[in-house]
């Protein structure tokens, strides 16, 4: 409901326009003065939308009244009424924002609709305003997620055009200049006994204490990427060049980061100092490099400064993951508490050879998930509904990027799949197949022929060919040549044992028979392998 303000120095003319029916318009209170000083008063006390005022009043006239009403009351409509027609009265009362100007005498219907127009004018203004300044809130409230998708936009590729991406950092009220150069600083929270165990907490803290540092000396732009990395694109401020001196402030800066959160959250985070490439040309490839050159670093290594120029480029290769027996071979077999061991032995590798990066971390989980994958398959199934795990897990955010995120995830489906039993247990069968492989790998360099064999099982040669052909699809010596080349393999790659003796261990009596073989397999000699993959 609007209030409305009656100014006339004639009380009869005044009293009769206070006794229209105002409240049937939207009027909720009805205000009158008899000269334009009170007025003022009443708009001093009193939230008055409409003013309706006579131009002709000793003091001050309506024209200065809506002049101050103007000065002071923006948003107060006016109406001025006179027995003058003059279009210079007019003129000014367009010139100090008066709503209308009405000749007197003027009827009552038409005083209030042009008082009800006003009132509706009214509305729609402010419900306008307040439409805008919900938008306000609403992106400063949003404005850091903005600003961050924007920034992963471009980190992944998206190419906007020059004039759009000015408008909205500008929009976004960000500083960093198109047309220069930046450098990035890439940080990964790594694993500790920080102050603060909520890791959302731990980022938050960490996310400060960068900002704090960073705007010290930098125009920064900052996100947390798909891969856990808190980014921030950072250029020299008020000219945003960048030089030899930028570059040793942010090595410095980076340092410091370290070393505050250390100190006040107890945690550790390793950052990554990028090269200063043109933005946002060459932002891409910056990010693109740093992110390679960061996943070369391993988890174990905490709490250090890289720069993208000497990060490592060697690569080792992760010989548990695949020595014999594989995983695939284990959960066929139904072998759990080998393939728990296996996992054991592998984890205990990449943590001991600091092979805990997420190059290598990536290799185990896709490697792993194969497994997975192949077994339920075998049996008719989906991963799903054998091991309660869907395959795109792989992509959710972070799950992969930890050792110990992957070991966990890998217990969890190895019982999954243990429970769902995979092979169905008739007349100890389930048994059979773990037992004759397990026999055959720990007497590899004796007789694992297929007499001996059945022996240890008590089955007939005969019986237990054509039983383990029906389980695996496979011929026991099939299993046994596979296990002898893939373990001549891992030897070769990791040891300097004399391939004389090697194949003594895998139970070959005959050197140049096994290097012939191991050619025919994989189509070098192992001399030529070892050269070329190991030692």
């Amino acid at each position: 409901m609007s209030q409305l303000l009656l100014v006339d120095d004639e009380p009869m003319i005044v009293g009769s326009m206070v006794a229209n029916d105002w409240a049937s318009i939207g009027i909720e209170g009805v205000h009158k003065a008899g000269s334009g000083l009170e007025a003022i008063g009443i708009l001093a006390s009193t939230p008055i939308d409409i003013v309706v005022t006579d131009i002709r009043m000793p003091g001050m006239d309506g024209l200065q009244l809506c002049k101050h009403i103007q000065e002071h009351y923006p948003r107060t409509k006016c109406i001025l009424l006179s027995g003058y027609g003059e279009f210079e009265y007019a003129r000014k009362a367009i010139a100090y924002g008066t709503a209308n100007y009405l000749l007197k005498p003027v009827k009552d219907e038409e005083l209030m609709d042009e008082v009800g127009r006003l009132r509706e004018l009214l509305e729609r203004e402010w419900e306008e305003m307040d439409s805008v300044q919900r938008a306000r809130h609403t992106l400063r409230v949003h404005l850091p997620m903005l600003r961050a998708n924007l920034l992963n936009d471009l980190l992944s590729g998206i190419r906007l055009p020059n004039g759009l991406l000015a408008e909205r950092m500008n929009e976004y009220g960000l500083s960093i200049s198109t047309g220069r150069h930046a450098s990035m600083l890439m940080v990964r929270i790594d694993e500790s006994e920080s102050a603060i165990p909520d890791p959302s907490l731990l980022e938050y803290a960490v996310r400060n204490i960068a900002s704090e540092i960073l705007e010290a000396e930098f125009e920064v732009w900052g996100t947390k990427d798909s891969f856990g990395y808190l980014c921030y694109l950072l250029q020299g401020k008020a000219d945003g060049t960048w030089d030899k001196d930028a570059a040793l402030r942010l090595e410095n800066i980076a340092g410091q980061l370290v070393a505050k959160v250390g100190r006040f959250l107890r945690g550790t985070v390793t950052a990554l100092v990028g090269e200063p490439r043109l933005f946002p040309l060459e932002i891409v490839d910056q990010y693109r490099k740093s992110l390679n050159g960061f996943r070369k670093v391993p988890r174990s290594e905490q709490g250090i400064v890289i720069l993208e120029r000497d990060s490592r480029s060697q690569y080792r290769s992760l010989d548990s993951l695949y020595a014999p027996p594989g995983f695939q071979g284990l959960f066929e077999a139904g072998r759990w508490q080998d393939a728990r061991s296996k996992l054991a032995e592998l984890e205990k590798e990449m943590r001991e050879k600091k092979l805990d990066t997420e190059e290598h971390v990536t290799e185990v989980a896709y490697a792993l998930m194969n497994a997975f994958l192949y077994t339920a398959h075998l049996q008719g199934k989906t991963l799903l509904e054998l091991t309660g795990f869907e395959a795109d897990i792989l992509s959710e955010q972070g799950l992969f990027t930890r050792l110990d995120g992957v070991m966990e995830w890998a217990d969890m489906a190895l019982r999954s799949l243990e429970t769902a039993n995979v092979k169905e247990v008739k007349d100890g069968k389930g048994t059979l197949i773990p037992n004759i492989h397990r026999f055959i790998e720990s007497r590899i360099a004796g007789d694992v022929s297929l007499q001996a064999i059945a022996d240890h099982v008590g089955l007939h040669p005969a019986y237990l060919s054509s039983l383990y052909k029906q389980e695996t699809k496979e011929n026991i010596s099939d299993f046994i040549m596979r296990y002898r080349m893939e373990k001549a393999s891992v030897l070769l790659r990791t040891t300097d044992i004399r391939i004389y003796e090697l194949s003594g261990q895998l139970g070959f009596q005959n050197p140049p028979y096994f290097s012939k073989l191991f050619k025919y397999y994989y189509g070098v000699t192992p001399q030529d392998y070892r050269e070329r993959n190991g030692k």
